[in-house]
């Protein structure tokens, strides 16, 4: 688990907002990679189909753009009462990407029909066939992106313990992964009563109409009480010895803030912030499936196959069907293991569950759709470089 790739050092007294904002984050990463390579392999399948470069490459910016607001949006509207209206500028946390946020689903819901719209009425050609060029590079995309949720350690899978093991810890496949403290995966096993922490690792505390809330003593609140190895509060007791001006509520600012409360926990232990840091790092999650990678290999087949079915088929259009089917069907095995999407009150499946049972019916709707029109779009016209000889149709066919 790597959420922050790389690390760039900026000056303490800038905003913490602003200095998270300098680390550049895996997922961001795998998401360019997804981006570029895809769009790459999409302008190659429409050369070798004489199709037009850079039409594919105004879809593939489209496709970015509506793609990123499509995954929050469901983000957002799934997450609403849990993650977002509780916080003291809701709007604000909306658009707070740092922390992550998306969900694949949004994406495609608002990719495809931003991208039919472009395809007819701005660049005036055939929607079909440009969307069977596209659509294998969304498969690709999405296997790339899985990587980076795998590196942030979201999406994770559900335990999967040994049940011979007497001790309940080994894991029942040799490919289970263990999440470090503090990651999601952890905090949920514990909120679920899966897992157990020292009484030193745990806060307790209570909450609006809740009495002795227990969670984990954040991982990111040590990091920075490490870090700053007691210098804040010799400072604020510097100020108090001599009797500054305002000492007092600054010292109970500092103790209500991030840093004051790991001291303070440490303390009630008799432990000093390296030494609750140190026992911390001990505790990991238990094993659970990796299907971030059980996704990859999904979307990666799923890419190859819409790919083989893009060179072989006899008809346009029916790749965007294909995908459709093919990546419902795969969605509702892949939720089936998956731990960090609650169960809806309706049905009793995911929303992602949900949506993907639509989207397999509105597949197979779509393909017989394709078999009711001509076989080729009348709108695929070849594309011709000015230093080409304008060519036969048959490209356009492919």
């Amino acid at each position: 688990m790597h959420p922050t790739l790389i690390e760039i050092p900026l000056p303490s007294w800038l905003p913490t907002c602003i200095q998270n904002a300098g680390d550049i984050k895996s997922y961001g990463v795998m998401m360019m990679i997804a981006f570029l390579s895809g769009i790459w392999l999409a302008c190659r399948r429409a050369y070798r189909s004489q199709a037009d470069p850079d039409v594919v490459l105004n879809a593939g910016f489209i496709s970015l753009i509506f793609g990123v607001a499509g995954a929050r949006l469901m983000f957002v509207l799934h997450y609403w009462d849990t993650k977002f209206a509780n916080q003291p500028s809701p709007i604000g946390a909306v658009f707070n990407l740092s922390n992550g946020g998306l969900e694949f689903w949004g994406g495609p819901l608002l990719v495809i029909p931003a991208s039919i719209i472009y395809l007819r009425f701005f660049a005036k050609t055939s929607v079909r066939w440009y969307l069977d060029i596209c659509l294998p590079s969304l498969a690709w995309g999405l296997a790339i992106t899985r990587i980076g949720c795998f590196l942030n350690g979201c999406c994770w899978g559900a335990v999967c313990l040994d049940q011979h093991d007497e001790y309940r810890q080994a894991a029942a496949v040799p490919w289970a992964v263990t999440f470090p403290y503090g990651s999601p995966a952890m905090s949920q096993q514990f909120d679920y009563g899966q897992l157990t922490l020292p009484k030193e690792l745990v806060f307790t505390f209570d909450r609006q109409n809740e009495a002795g809330v227990t969670m984990p003593v954040p991982s990111k609140w040590l990091a920075i009480a490490l870090e700053d190895n007691g210098q804040s509060r010799a400072q604020i007791d510097r100020l108090v010895k001599e009797k500054f001006e305002g000492a007092a509520n600054q010292l109970k600012n500092y103790e209500k803030s991030e840093i004051g409360r790991i001291e303070a926990q440490a303390a009630q232990y008799g432990l000093s912030v390296a030494e609750l840091h140190a026992l911390a790092q001990q505790y990991r999650s238990k094993p659970v499936h990796p299907s971030q990678l059980y996704a990859v290999i999904n979307a990666f087949l799923i890419a190859w196959v819409l790919s083989t079915i893009f060179y072989y088929r006899k008809r346009h259009g029916v790749v965007l069907g294909c995908f459709l089917i093919l990546y419902s069907i795969s969605r509702l095995i892949l939720e089936s293991i998956r731990a960090d999407n609650p169960l809806d009150t309706f049905g009793g499946v995911t929303i992602s569950q949900g949506i993907s049972i639509v989207t397999m019916l509105a597949g197979i709707l779509w393909l017989l759709l394709m078999y009711r029109l001509p076989k080729y779009s009348p709108r695929a016209q070849p594309f011709v470089y000015e230093d080409e000889e304008e060519g036969s149709t048959a490209g356009a066919k492919a």
